[in-house]
């Protein structure tokens, strides 16, 4: 790309995953930001308007880059240019919680950061190389020669872990919830939907295209990922649990379901990295849905979060507690819903692993069970009803729910999560399809 002779010329690559993952963070992207459009001229200063907007066609760009890309190094400029755009968005609503949030997320991100830059560096003194075909190809020599197995070891750790940082994979996800919750809702729904997704599937480029299964097999770095992730489900939906703010419920949900993709991942198995870059897909589209719905349904409650609060929202705005519901059956794995595809596709994928066959049934049930207990509350209590309260929270005014935008794109997220979940196979046909292309 651009015609520059090596070293100079920056490479990627198009396939059918590729295509996919760029077709479905740009639709959500697109949904995302016109679901909190009202919400984004309510809460953004008059001023930073223009500059909100550039930080969101920043941040999608360099997701897509992300996806394209052949080169690690091109790969970890992305990776800044979205922390610079995340917390730009984060921080630009004003107040104390949203500049606290911000550098909290900051401090981690560049923590993450630090460890990926070193990893790279490390990889490019072993091998030479920063095209992710030819370190493939370095590294499957110095693999089976034996030589370097302890550095090999120590840099694909600190890489993994620089990026697992990122997307906030239990233990590394203190940032996540207040980062989350205390920004606009389009932001809410790009951070949570499609960002920390960014990071899991460029380490799902990378196990392919720069250190291939059978290396990081023999080097147990699978079986760390898996056991963070059976953790990350369990302390997610824990924590999910015991939330009163709707968003901070949201944002622990989206904790545990990291946790289902790093476990899809540490299967290391062709078809546990076609199950997580679907369940990718499959919580891009709910998770961005449920926090347009949680913008819409505050707005109609005050502008207040806290699930006493948003007693009989649905009510009044009949539409988001529709889409809430259609969003909360995805995540808990209602079958004809995306989530029940990725979570079933996920144990049959576990009992093709001996050290997994028991333990990921039993998870996948348990996150299932406990999703069940903090979305299924939640819908009970948008759609109670309590007269005082009611009227308390009943908002005259034109609001997001009046608005075409926001109708529209909850009609996208409807359409999408329902013909995700009801071609779930030749959609899992094409992943698997781009994977077996990409190594």
């Amino acid at each position: 790309m651009g015609h520059f002779p090596a070293p100079f010329g920056n490479e990627i690559r198009s396939g059918s995953l590729e295509a996919f993952m760029a077709l479905l963070f740009s639709a959500v992207s697109l949904l995302s930001v016109s679901g909190g459009l009202e919400e984004i001229y309510e809460d953004v200063p008059d001023g930073k308007v223009n500059f909100y907007y550039l930080m969101q066609n920043m941040l999608i760009g360099s997701m897509l880059a992300i996806v394209y890309t052949n080169d690690i190094f091109t790969g970890f400029v992305f990776v800044e240019i979205i922390t610079i755009g995340a917390c730009s968005i984060v921080s630009i609503k004003p107040g104390g919680r949203s500049l606290a949030a911000t550098m909290i997320y900051l401090i981690m991100s560049l923590m993450g950061s630090a460890l990926l830059l070193l990893s790279i560096a490390m990889i490019y003194g072993v091998t030479g190389h920063l095209l992710m075909p030819n370190l493939q190809t370095a590294i499957e020599a110095l693999a089976r020669s034996g030589e370097y197995t302890v550095p090999l070891f120590v840099l694909i750790a600190l890489m993994f872990s620089g990026l697992t940082i990122k997307s906030a994979l239990f233990p590394f996800h203190g940032w996540l919830p207040e980062a989350h919750s205390s920004t606009t809702t389009a932001a809410s729904s790009l951070l949570s939907g499609l960002i920390i997704k960014c990071y899991l599937l460029l380490i799902i480029k990378i196990s392919y295209r720069v250190f291939s299964l059978e290396t990081l097999q023999m080097l147990r770095i699978s079986n760390i990922m898996l056991v963070f992730g059976v953790l990350g489900i369990l302390y997610g939906s824990w924590k999910a649990i015991r939330q009163k703010d709707i968003k901070l419920m949201l944002s622990y949900s989206s904790i545990a379901q990291v946790g289902y993709i790093a476990v899809a991942i540490g299967l290391n198995t062709n078809t546990g990295m076609a199950v997580a870059c679907f369940h990718i897909a499959a919580h891009a589209i709910a998770k961005a849905m449920l926090f347009t719905t949680a913008g819409g349904l505050a707005g109609v409650s005050g502008h207040r979060k806290d699930f006493e609060s948003l007693r009989g929202a649905a009510h009044r705005d009949m539409f988001s507690g529709l889409a809430f519901i259609i969003g909360t059956l995805s995540m808990i794995g209602i079958p004809f819903f995306p989530g029940f595809a990725s979570k079933l596709y996920l144990t049959l994928a576990a009992l093709g692993t001996p050290f997994a066959s028991w333990v990921i049934p039993f998870v996948v049930v348990a996150g299932t069970i406990l999703a069940t207990l903090y979305y299924i509350p939640a819908i009970a209590y948008i759609f109670s009803r309590q007269s005082e309260q009611d009227n308390i929270n009943e908002n005259p005014r034109e609001g997001v729910r009046k608005s075409f935008a926001y109708r529209a794109a909850l009609a996208g997220f409807i359409a999408l999560t329902f013909f995700l979940g009801l071609f779930f196979r030749p959609i899992l046909g094409l992943i698997e399809q781009g994977l077996s292309v990409l190594g």
